[in-house]
Order: structure tokens, then C-alpha cells, then sequence
């Protein structure tokens, strides 16, 4: 298989064991475990082989155009570099022994078929921010990220702390979340396109015109979900969620997919020093 089937299969492996979890979770409780884990597994492995495979080197790209919009297209688009697959291997790393340990964790939980789905779907979902090279699929999973965050955040829903917990961690980051998709649209005026490459190539050939605008809109959804002040105080009741929960987002990846997002795209935000 190529390099890129490959990568394909790696999100979307989470998401196959996240639907089929949600599916025979109340039929078949047998199947709940493995679904929770082999796909997580798989696609921690399959990371792996992608990241020896490109080496470090010459990043992959590989893209579809997903649905004709008039203006700026939009496409499926696979960007590929030595920090995308070092990221999507950690995060398989991490997203797997969060699986694993939960099925020790939530033992005697009724909900744990709908909690190890969830975890899946965030897993498919940070993996797809670190391998999109289309900042709009970007988006999905950025927002796929957050909707996943409020129901497992809120996993204890019977408790007022968890339920708390969980609406405010869904506004506040949404709150960072619109300035962000203003952002992305007026970068994508500026520079012509969503493609991460295109936006990278416009920058370094001086075509942002606002960068300050942009890169403080921008910010804000970074500030978001990365828990960064003034958009900070979702993450200590957070905590109120279950144990893996907070190792898997708070820890290792929702966090960190704010940083993800400017050092994958530095070049915008090093055009201005107001934003630096």
C-alpha cells in the first residue's frame, strides 16, 4: 500500500471502531473492548509505518478537491512532513493506552460503550489536524475535537460539577472558536486558498496583506484550545471528568493542537510583531 492510503487509514480507522462501537455497544457488550482498542492500535502502528516511510525528508501531499465552492476550493488533502507523522505517532501512543487503561478504569460503567466511542472519534478527530493539508477539513476536526471534549468531560453528567464543567468548557473554547473561523477565512482571501502549502508559499512570497489581523484571530482559537489566558479557566474544572479523560485531552492532545496549529503554520504569524 502507498504512503498515502496508508495515512488515509489512519483517522479513519478510530472513526470506523468509534461507529461500529456506538452501534453494538447495547447489542453485542462482547465487541465494546476490542472496537475500543484494535482500531486506536491499528492506526497507532499504521502512524508509525508512515513516519519511517517519509523519513523525515520530503514531506507527501496528495489532494482531492472535495466540492466546487465558487471561489476558494476546498480540498481532501493529505500534508505530510517529519512534524505531521512525529505528532500523529504520539498521538496514537497516547490515544491507545488511554483505551486500554479505561477498560480497567470504567469497568463496572454502564456508559462505557459511549465513552470509549467518543474516545475513538476525538483520536480520528486530532488526527485528522495533524495530517489535513486543507485548513478547512482542518476545521472539522478541530471542531470535531471540541464536541467530543463536552460529552466526555461531562461522562458523570449525573453530578452538577461534571455538567458545569463540561458547558463551559464547550463556550469558552467556542468563544475562541469564531475569531478562528474568521481567520481562516479572511487568511484564505488574502492568500487564495486553504491548502497549508499555498498559505506557506503566499506568505513567504509577501502576499498577507493583514497579517496582524489575522494572526491575532487566529490566536484566539489557539488560546482556546490550549487553555492559554484569557480563555484559560475551562481547564481546572475540567478535572471533573473521568481520569483518562484528562490524560487524553487536558495532558496530551486537545492542549496541544493549539501549538500544533502555529508551528505548522509559524510563517503567518512571524509576519507580524505585533503577534509575535
Amino acid at each position: 500500500m502507498t504512503t498515502t492510503t496508508l495515512a488515509v487509514l489512519v483517522p479513519l480507522l478510530p472513526f470506523l471502531g468509534a461507529a461500529a462501537g456506538l452501534l453494538l455497544g447495547r447489542g453485542a457488550p462482547g465487541f465494546v473492548r476490542p472496537l475500543a482498542i484494535l482500531p486506536t492500535l491499528t492506526a497507532a502502528a499504521l502512524a508509525v509505518v508512515v513516519a519511517v516511510r517519509q523519513g523525515g525528508g520530503r514531506s507527501i501531499d496528495a489532494a482531492t478537491e472535495l466540492t466546487p465552492t465558487g471561489s476558494v476550493p476546498i480540498d481532501l488533502s493529505l500534508h505530510l512532513d517529519g512534524f505531521a507523522v512525529l505528532v500523529a505517532v504520539l498521538v496514537g501512543l497516547v490515544a491507545t493506552c488511554v483505551q486500554i487503561y479505561s477498560t480497567a478504569y470504567l469497568k463496572d460503567d454502564a456508559r462505557y460503550p459511549s465513552y470509549a466511542a467518543l474516545v475513538s472519534l476525538f483520536t480520528s478527530a486530532m488526527l485528522l489536524v495533524v495530517y489535513s493539508g486543507d485548513l478547512m477539513v482542518l476545521l472539522v476536526g478541530w471542531e470535531i475535537m471540541g464536541i467530543c471534549s463536552y460529552f466526555l468531560v461531562g461522562h458523570y453528567w449525573e453530578t452538577p460539577e461534571a455538567r458545569a464543567a463540561s458547558l463551559k468548557a464547550f463556550l469558552v473554547t467556542k468563544l475562541g472558536d469564531v475569531p478562528f473561523l474568521i481567520g481562516l477565512f479572511a487568511l484564505a482571501a488574502d492568500t487564495g486558498t486553504f491548502r497549508v502549502t499555498g498559505v506557506l508559499a503566499a506568505v513567504t512570497n509577501g502576499g498577507l496583506d493583514h497579517p496582524t489581523l489575522i494572526g491575532l484571530l487566529l490566536l484566539a482559537g489557539v488560546a482556546g484550545k490550549s487553555a492559554q489566558f484569557p480563555l484559560h479557566t475551562w481547564l481546572p474544572d475540567a478535572m471533573a471528568g473521568p481520569t483518562p479523560v484528562s490524560a487524553l485531552i487536558h495532558a496530551a492532545t486537545m492542549v496541544a493542537a493549539g501549538i500544533y496549529f502555529v508551528a505548522r503554520l509559524l510563517p503567518v504569524f512571524t509576519a507580524s510583531g505585533a503577534v509575535l
